[in-house]
């Protein structure tokens, strides 16, 4: 009996213990589950998402509109950010939107399925897709893929697609370069179309730049076998553009 009595005492004081103990945790719960609560909120918190530096930079900014062959396109360049047409939109701080189509000129159209299931257009066909991107600048350069047709259909060409230009965005600056070549013979052509590119850019009252030839007897700006600027070139082809420009805004 003493040891009946003795183990019955034994385990009434081992409930007591553990209704007191489970007593002691469940007043201490809200306390306990503070700090899980913070730890969970803390990495919401770290992790969210916030604007990118970029979209920031880039937010009330003007873009500028390129507008040529392949060589604006940028085909031959290693990266999108070495294309002459983004170097310049760099220089001045604007968004590059680059409308370029290779083998497109201001009278030739690209070769069939170059778009979609069409030829891309001429620089006259692309004008209003140009003014649909609103821009605050607008850089055309080509010319050298309609050596050959007819001079005077060319000049007409090029009268239309600048005063085009200028009537629907009046407050763009516009600018008109030189029609480039490459490391094939120049053609007698050439001088021509300069000529009436550079008559049409009076006439629009758009700013015409001339940059002269600088991949022409530059093979190291070339890529091997190709008539498009290698990175080299195209950092030549940026140069001669944002320093034509420059001198425009200061003479």
């Amino acid at each position: 009996m003493n040891d009946r009595l003795e183990n019955g005492a034994l385990a009434a004081l081992l409930v007591l213990t553990l209704v007191l103990v489970g007593f002691s945790l469940r007043s201490r719960g809200p306390e306990a589950a503070a700090p899980q609560t913070s730890a969970s909120t803390t990495p919401s918190m770290t992790t969210a998402p916030s604007p990118s530096s970029s979209a920031s930079s880039t937010t009330g900014a003007g873009s500028v509109v390129f507008l040529g062959d392949s060589v604006a396109e940028g085909r031959s360049a290693t990266t999108r950010a070495k294309r002459w047409t983004s170097l310049v939109a760099a220089d001045l701080g604007l968004k590059e939107v680059n409308l370029g189509h290779a083998r497109t000129g201001y009278l030739r159209k690209g070769s069939e399925g170059s778009c979609g299931d069409a030829a891309c257009p001429n620089f006259e066909g692309m004008v209003d897709e140009v003014v649909r991107a609103k821009p605050s600048a607008v850089v055309v350069t080509g010319g050298g893929n309609d050596a050959g047709l007819p001079a005077e259909d060319f000049s007409q060409a090029v009268s239309d697609t600048l005063g085009d230009l200028r009537k629907a965005l009046p407050q763009a600056k516009i600018y008109v370069v030189n029609p480039w070549w490459d490391l094939r013979p120049v053609p007698e052509s050439l001088t021509a179309q300069t000529s009436a590119v550079r008559a049409a850019a009076t006439a629009a009252g758009v700013t015409y730049l001339d940059t002269k030839q600088p991949l022409v007897d530059q093979p190291e700006l070339m890529v091997a076998g190709g008539t498009n600027p290698n990175d080299a070139g195209h950092a030549a082809l940026a140069k001669v553009v944002s320093e034509a420009i420059g001198q425009t805004s200061t003479g």
